[in-house]
C-alpha cells in the first residue's frame, strides 16, 4: 500500500491570506521575544515553516533552516535566505528547533519529535508554540477547539501530553504557558459572553484561557 500525499492540502491557496494576518505577524513577534530570553543566536529550525514568516525575524547571529512539505511555501521561504532541509539532517546541529501550530498537523508526531530530538545539540531549546490544549475548560465542555482543522489534524495535543511525550525522550520541561491575556485574539468582554452563549447552544468559536499552549524544553548538556 503507498504512502498518502498530503501536499495537495498545503498548497498556495492555504498560505494566501498568511502574510496579510495583522494578529498573526503580532503573535510572531510576541513569541520571539519569548524565545529571545532563552537563546539569541545559533541555529534555528522551524519545523513547517510555511512561507518562512516567522524565521524573517531571527536576525543576524542566527542560520535559519526549515522544513516544508509544501513546494509552493518551500520555495518562497527559501527567496528569504531558509535552508530548507528534511529530518535526516546532521545530528547535534540545531540550537533551537520551533514546533509553531505543527504538532497536530503531522501524521507521525512521536517520530518527527524523535528526528528533532537526534538534531539538537546538547543544551538546545525545543519550543512549541501556537498549539491547541485540549486539556482547556473549552475543549472539555465543547469537544472542539477554534484552531482544530480536522481535515488536517492527526494528533490532538494537551499540555499533560505533550509534557509527558517531551519527559520521556530525556527533555526537560521548562515552562508551559497558555497566552491568551495579551494576545491580539484576545477580547475578554466579548469572548465571555460568547462561552455563556455557546454554553446554552449558540455556534460560537473565540479565543479563551488555555485554548492554546506555548511549551520551552531544553535538552541536556
Amino acid at each position: 500500500m503507498s504512502e498518502i500525499d498530503f501536499t495537495e492540502q498545503y498548497e498556495k491557496d492555504y498560505f494566501l491570506s498568511r502574510e496579510s494576518d495583522e494578529k498573526r505577524m503580532l503573535s510572531y513577534h510576541s513569541e520571539y521575544e519569548k524565545i529571545s530570553r532563552y537563546i539569541k543566536r545559533g541555529s534555528v529550525l522551524d519545523i513547517g515553516c510555511g512561507l518562512g514568516e516567522f524565521l524573517e525575524l531571527f536576525g543576524k547571529g542566527w542560520d535559519k533552516y526549515g522544513i516544508e512539505i509544501s513546494k509552493y511555501a518551500s520555495s518562497i521561504a527559501e527567496r528569504k535566505n531558509i535552508k530548507m532541509i528534511d529530518f535526516d539532517f546532521n545530528p547535534n546541529s540545531m540550537d533551537l528547533i520551533i514546533f509553531r501550530g505543527t504538532l497536530q498537523h503531522l501524521d507521525k508526531p512521536l517520530w518527527s519529535i524523535k528526528k528533532c530530538l537526534d538534531m539538537l545539540k546538547p543544551k538546545g531549546y525545543m519550543v512549541f508554540l501556537a498549539t491547541p490544549n485540549t486539556n482547556s475548560i473549552y475543549y472539555r465542555i465543547f469537544k472542539n477547539l477554534p484552531a482544530l482543522d480536522p481535515k488536517r489534524n492527526f494528533i490532538l495535543p494537551s499540555d499533560i501530553m505533550l509534557k509527558q511525550i517531551l519527559e520521556n525522550f530525556g527533555l526537560s520541561v521548562i515552562e508551559i504557558r497558555y497566552p491568551y491575556r495579551n494576545t491580539p485574539y484576545s477580547n475578554l468582554l466579548l469572548d465571555h459572553l460568547n462561552f455563556l452563549l455557546k454554553l446554552i447552544g449558540f455556534d460560537r468559536n473565540f479565543a479563551f484561557w488555555g485554548n492554546m499552549m506555548e511549551c520551552y524544553a531544553k535538552k541536556p548538556g
